[in-house]
């Protein structure tokens, strides 16, 4: 079965990657804009949703094929945070959640789908919680400098942050799809 990915996301290649499992990238252009009249899980599923539908539509000639979509921010003193706009945004943010567990909320949709036939739909949030160490003006301007905080929510990643700890919840949504959820589609045939 073709596995496509929505997403050019390092984290979620990765995991892919590590679990063996073979996929296709289609990058997609939908909307990411929140509806904050939802609560922030709900955001997300949406947003993930709306993914998944932009990459069903532009591989409407593929076949039966699996899409992957998801979407995720972190969540700290009840904001939610979406990757930093500078590495001063990026440093001031991760000093502030030094010592506290953040929230990782991930909206994931999979489709199954033949042409432009949704024959099944999971499309769900779950939330991963993250430590974040205290962490020395040092390590945190070379994280800053060597490991591109502006590609990652919140400025961190459980893949590449070396000062959070993965508390509760999935590594796969920390990492920013649920992966898990795969197994139901593949079992849908």
């Amino acid at each position: 079965m073709k596995i496509i990915l929505a997403s050019k996301s390092k984290s979620k290649k990765q995991l892919l990657t590590d679990l063996k499992i073979p996929f296709d990238v289609v990058v997609n252009n939908a909307d990411e804009t929140p509806n904050s009249s939802l609560p922030f899980g709900e955001q997300l599923k949406e947003i993930a949703l709306r993914k998944a539908l932009n990459v069903l539509k532009k591989t409407k000639d593929d076949g039966k094929r699996i899409i992957l979509a998801a979407d995720q921010n972190i969540v700290f003193n009840n904001k939610m945070f979406g990757k930093p706009k500078s590495i001063e945004e990026a440093k001031t943010l991760i000093k502030s959640m030094e010592g506290h567990t953040v929230y990782a909320y991930t909206g994931n949709a999979f489709l199954l789908a033949s042409g432009e036939t949704i024959i099944k739909c999971i499309n769900n949030y779950d939330i991963a919680n993250i430590f974040v160490k205290e962490v020395t003006d040092i390590v945190l301007d070379d994280y800053l400098k060597n490991y591109n905080p502006l590609s990652m929510c919140g400025g961190i990643s459980t893949l590449d942050t070396p000062f959070v700890e993965l508390t509760d919840g999935l590594l796969s949504t920390a990492y920013g799809i649920t992966i898990e959820y795969l197994a139901q589609l593949n079992n849908a045939f």
